[in-house]
Parts: C-alpha cells; sequence; structure tokens
C-alpha cells in the first residue's frame, strides 16, 4: 500500500507545471500522502525574506525550506485539500492543527482560503475570529505589506511572511528563537502558534505544514507500488 512507501524526497508535476518539482513527501502521518510546504526544526535557514523568494520557494526539500506560494497555489488548485499543521515546543510536547479545507489563491494576493479546524495545538489561523482571523488574507512580507493593521507592517513588526490580517494568533515564519534565548516582548515574537500554550511571545521548536487531497483515502485502495519496491 501506498502508506509503506518511506518518507523522502520526491518529484511531482501540478497540473500547469512545465516542470516536475522537488517536495519532501510525509508517508507517516495519518496514512501519508502528505506534501510538506513548510518546515523547521533547528533555525539554520533564514525566513525573513523578500517576496519573491516566498513566492518562489527558498531552502532544501529535504531539510528546512518554504515551497513557494506559485507551488502551493497551483497544488492547492488541482483539486480539493487538506492541511495538517505539526508543532513541537522546547520541551518535547508535539501538537497539531489540522484544517479540511485549505488553499492559497494565485499571484500576487496568494489569499489564504482555510477552514475545519480540528486537533490538539489550538486554532492558530483563528477561523472564527474576526479581529484575529488570517482566513481570507493577502500574503504579506518585507517591503510588502498587504495586512489589513492600519498603523504598521505586520510582516515588518513579527517578521517573516505569512496571511497577516488586522492581528495574528500565528506566524510560522518569524524569526527562529531558541529556549536559551527567553521569550518576552523585549526579544519580540517567534516561530508563533499562540494557542499551543497561550502564551504570545513563545516561539516554538519545530513546525511543519503539509497538504494532502480529502479524497486521499479513497483513492490509496487502487494503487500499487511502484516496479521494485
Amino acid at each position: 500500500m501506498f502508506g509503506s512507501i518511506s518518507s523522502g524526497v520526491f518529484s511531482i508535476k501540478p497540473a500547469h507545471v512545465n516542470d516536475p518539482i522537488s517536495v519532501y513527501c510525509d508517508q507517516t502521518t495519518d496514512g501519508g500522502g502528505w506534501t510538506v510546504i513548510q518546515r523547521r526544526f533547528d533555525g539554520s535557514l533564514e525566513f525573513f525574506r523578500r517576496f519573491d523568494a516566498y513566492r518562489d520557494g527558498f531552502g532544501d526539500s529535504s531539510g528546512e525550506h518554504w515551497l513557494g506560494l506559485d507551488d502551493i497555489y497551483r497544488i492547492t488548485a488541482q483539486n480539493s485539500y487538506e492541511l495538517y499543521i505539526e508543532l513541537e515546543d522546547w520541551s518535547g510536547n508535539v501538537k497539531f492543527a489540522r484544517y479540511s479545507s485549505f488553499s492559497v489563491g494565485p499571484c500576487c494576493d496568494y489569499t489564504l482560503s482555510v477552514g475545519g479546524y480540528s486537533g490538539t495545538a489550538g486554532d492558530g489561523f483563528g477561523i472564527s475570529d474576526f479581529l484575529s482571523t488570517n482566513n481570507g488574507e493577502k500574503f504579506s512580507t518585507r517591503w510588502f505589506d498587504r495586512d489589513t493593521y492600519s498603523s504598521d507592517s505586520l510582516a515588518e513588526l513579527y517578521g517573516g511572511g505569512w496571511w497577516f490580517g488586522s492581528y495574528s494568533y500565528s506566524n510560522l515564519n518569524g524569526p527562529y528563537f531558541r529556549d536559551t534565548d527567553g521569550f518576552n516582548s523585549s526579544n519580540g515574537v517567534g516561530v508563533r502558534w499562540v494557542p499551543f500554550n497561550n502564551n504570545w511571545y513563545y516561539s516554538l521548536k519545530k513546525t511543519k505544514m503539509m497538504v494532502r487531497p480529502n479524497n486521499f483515502s479513497t483513492k490509496v485502495p487502487n494503487m500499487r507500488l511502484p516496479v521494485g519496491k
């Protein structure tokens, strides 16, 4: 079965893409079949980048990386997709946030559409909170402010590119702080998912965002392993 294929880097070719793209596929979480679109685990990769970098992607798919908004759009435009976010703190606690619907619109807004939360990490996208929701927001980066916060650019204030609105409970692309740095207002906001522990300044150790077609489970029985597997 598909779930017995090992996790690793694979080439995929979404619709309307000329050349295959390299992605990391998670085959262990909930039956596998997940395409990783963002991963952080040691702070080795700088995420405070300009719009073009977030559009095109950066990092290596086998390590810390951001897949790229263009590719995330092309992937999620093919079908109905779900999103699974796995988070870990500095004490080894692992929680997840799952959204039954997830897509990113086309350039250059890359508007977020997300809904149907379940999980243990809390709803960091604030889909039911009018003031702090990320749902329906455009993607902002440094020097490319698309948020609805009138007083400042949240991408500049918080660091990293994200779907900022007027406020935000999350920014998984924020500055990478370690537990020895101290989490407080003086240092600022790091890798943020506030509902994880209800601490506005806590910076998480590991993050992984991944997507999968909603009908994946119905396809699995019809799949066969490649020759030689």
